[in-house]
């Protein structure tokens, strides 16, 4: 990441007509290639905060600029083509009566020549994984389908800055590790909206936690989502991988079991650390499953993703969970590799 910054939120705060203050005096910094997650109870605002970085609202104090560019009426019609928003339900953004025609909406708007749409929208569906679905209706494919169709729509006109609202919602667990691998080797700055926390832990090197309109916590992911007490404090959870670790952490160490099953849990939570430095910081070093999935600029084989209903994926990636325990005057790390799929509620933020 470069010290460029893409979205530059400064002291903004948002009062809806009806009297509902639901932004207060909020301020942050994306820059340029970062990923950064988007956290927080229902009705902490995430949903109304997201809204202002493309002008659907706007402040009604501070200022929002977007690669320079301030969100203001006069500068909407370029920040829309900056900041592509994924929302949770597709058929919020699917309203054409064929697959090309939706996806074709953007790059047409933008005045692009009839050869360029083609390319691009043939681009676009090929990245999803919906080659050859253009002539067909959108409102007759199933719900995944229609989720990738909304994701091409906007990677058709090529915003540099993705902003994703709750993306592994109703989502199977094939296509779910498709899109976490798609986005970690995307170059694009992308925000990701969730309360799928593993999500964000795999993804995202920083984390924003969003509490009553204002960011209580920002800081590395490995460090906010770690928190237990202050996730529980803000009515959240650890995310399940580490859940899962802490309960088979404990099965090792205070059960009875044969050896055969010992090292099988043993390998299972294994990392490697090492104490650097006078503060004794521990790093973990995160196993991975390599994945070839292609980049989000890139085309993909029509395998890439997969219909809801017909594939279960069970390959596992990989977090760096460390655990610590205190037992006088020693102290023990132990880290997991597991990835888990699971829906949560949308938040509406309002």
């Amino acid at each position: 990441m470069t010290e460029k910054a893409m979205i530059d939120v400064d002291n903004v705060s948002f009062t809806y007509p009806d009297g509902h203050h639901v932004l207060d005096q909020l301020s942050c910094k994306i820059g340029l290639g970062e990923k950064v997650a988007l956290i927080g109870p229902n009705g902490a605002g995430k949903s109304t905060f997201m809204s202002h970085l493309n002008g659907v609202q706007l402040a009604s104090e501070g200022t929002i600029r977007i690669d320079g560019m301030e969100v203001v009426k006069s500068n909407l019609a370029a920040i829309r083509r900056k900041v592509g928003i994924v929302f949770q339900d597709p058929d919020d953004q699917l309203f054409c009566p064929t697959v090309f025609d939706d996806v074709a909406f953007g790059p047409l708007n933008l005045g692009l020549p009839r050869d360029e749409i083609q390319a691009r929208v043939e681009e676009a569906l090929s990245v999803v994984g919906l080659e050859g679905f253009g002539e067909r209706s959108s409102f007759h494919l199933s719900f995944g389908e229609r989720k990738r169709l909304a994701l091409a729509t906007v990677l058709s006109y090529q915003p540099d800055i993705l902003v994703f609202d709750e993306p592994s919602t109703n989502m199977d667990p094939m296509n779910r590790r498709n899109l976490i691998s798609w986005l970690k080797e995307s170059e694009k700055t992308v925000l990701l909206c969730t309360h799928d926390l593993d999500i964000a832990l795999e993804v995202c090197s920083r984390c924003l936690l969003l509490v009553n309109g204002r960011i209580v916590a920002d800081g590395p992911t490995s460090e906010i989502l770690y928190n237990r007490k202050l996730l529980e404090d803000n009515k959240l959870e650890l995310p399940l991988a580490l859940m899962t670790h802490e309960l088979l952490h404990g099965i090792l160490h205070e059960q009875e079991m044969d050896e055969e099953h010992r090292k099988i849990i043993g390998t299972f939570l294994h990392a490697h650390r090492h104490a650097h430095d006078s503060d004794g910081h521990i790093h973990v070093h995160i196993h991975a499953h390599d994945h070839d999935h292609g980049h989000l600029h890139e085309a993909v084989d029509a395998g890439h993703f997969h219909d809801d209903d017909e594939h279960v994926h069970d390959d596992h990636a990989s977090i760096g969970v460390p655990h610590h325990h205190d037992h006088g005057d020693h102290s023990h790390d132990h880290s997991h590799d597991h990835d888990h799929d699971h829906d949560h509620d949308h938040d509406h933020g309002k």
